[in-house]
């Protein structure tokens, strides 16, 4: 899982969002109905100041970017690249799955099975 803000995306923030060094954004998933998933260019953010569930935090010019624990399903195993093109009212989100790096062996792989990371199987019961 990888977080990329853009310059022109991270100046978007602290504009409209008013926001100051220290503070925050969490990115999070949406769905159009209950277990139906669409990584789509459009989808949430909030400012949130508050990095103690944070599992993935970017900092940019002093503001924390970052993706909640209870987020994490949605953007794992992807690259998810957040940018402000010419022209549009608000940043977009694009997705790219993450490959892993046989030079790293820490890197997460998603289950075929389940979708879900591995990094997940420490919390089943």
């Amino acid at each position: 899982m990888k977080l990329v803000i853009t310059d022109a995306a991270s100046q978007w923030f602290v504009t409209h969002l008013k926001l100051k060094s220290g503070d925050g954004v969490k990115f999070f998933g949406t769905t159009v109905q209950p277990r139906h998933v669409r990584h789509t260019p459009d989808q949430g953010f909030a400012k949130e100041d508050d990095l103690s569930t944070a599992v993935l935090t970017v900092n940019k010019g002093g503001i924390n970017y970052h993706i909640n624990f209870a987020d994490e399903w949605f953007f794992s195993g992807l690259v998810t690249t957040v940018d402000l093109a010419a022209g549009d009212s608000q940043p977009r989100f694009t997705f790219q799955k993450e490959h892993p790096d046989s030079t790293n062996p820490t890197t997460l792989v998603t289950d075929a099975n389940t979708a879900a990371s591995r990094k997940y199987e420490g919390y089943w019961e």
